[in-house]
């Protein structure tokens, strides 16, 4: 099996994440493979809700396999075995239970269209998309032959197999100026203007915008919101308290509290300060 990587968060929510590197082949597309697993006899800690776990949005796309029991995402119970887990705008949150098992792909931000074929915009809503849904994928034929497979090395070994037939026979030219983008705004951070992007590319932003809508699936502006909040939810678990959230705010590139504010809750649906009360709950 690939490199494996334990997650046991602190806090209670029970919840168990294992990761996985892709072979080499797909390492320039896939993320990570995961599994999520639920434990028995989870506790709040303090005011902490046990059994709610935050998916943070980072611009990328996933599959999604259920081998657990009923799967609920923001407080709604999902029917369905699998899906495919379009580009987030906000942060989602699962309910984890003693029967969560899940295992997923998680692929790098503008590298799944190669695999779902379909404009990434079009799975941008926010909500989990049934297998059923895009037929050619033959997502619910994949999830029979995974659950027909006990064992976790065989089923990443299946996902692996499938991933490197749909880049065979699907994969589309490589858009260098795509990849040389999102390389670009990941190393600022999202502390960069378009503007000054789109100055360094052989083209203009609305040729910008359109790749980014069948890549990734979100507008550059909005992705690179994405990367300042999730800078500032970094800086806000590696300062904690010591360092204030006027301090955060001008680190992840804000010049006024209100706009960090704005950004920060509508992606999370916390406050800087809410967030920072979670980290402290969840963390110590």
């Amino acid at each position: 099996m690939s490199n494996a990587t334990q997650l046991h968060p602190p806090g209670g929510t029970g919840l168990v994440l294992r990761r996985f590197t892709p072979s080499a082949a797909l390492r320039s597309y896939v993320q990570c493979y995961w599994q999520a697993q639920g434990q028995e006899g989870s506790e709040p800690v303090g005011r902490e809700p046990a059994g709610r776990e935050l998916l943070h949005p980072d611009g990328a796309a996933g599959l999604l396999f259920n081998f657990g029991g009923t799967l609920e995402r923001n407080g709604e119970r999902l029917r369905g075995t699998c899906w495919i887990d379009g580009p987030k705008r906000r942060t989602a949150r699962l309910t984890v239970g003693s029967e969560l098992d899940l295992l997923g792909v998680r692929f790098l931000p503008g590298m799944a269209f190669p695999f779902v074929g379909e404009p990434l915009a079009a799975l941008a809503s926010g909500e989990l998309t049934p297998g059923e849904a895009l037929r050619r994928l033959e997502l619910e034929a994949l999830h029979e032959r995974l659950l027909e497979t006990p064992d976790l090395a065989g089923r990443i070994g299946l996902l692996e197999s499938y991933l490197l037939e749909r880049l065979r026979r699907h994969a589309a030219p490589r858009v260098p100026a795509l990849t040389a983008s999102l390389d670009w705004l990941q190393r600022h951070q999202g502390q960069a203007n378009i503007a000054t992007l789109v100055a360094e590319l052989p083209f203009g932003q609305r040729r910008l915008e359109r790749l980014f809508q069948q890549h990734v699936g979100l507008s550059p502006k909005r992705y690179v919101r994405l990367l300042r909040v999730a800078r500032s939810r970094e800086l806000i678990k590696q300062g904690g308290a010591r360092l204030s959230l006027t301090d955060t705010a001008f680190a992840a590139g804000y010049f006024d509290q209100a706009h960090f504010i704005h950004d920060f809750k509508a992606v999370t649906g916390l406050t800087p300060g809410g967030y920072r009360d979670h980290v402290r709950r969840r963390y110590g």
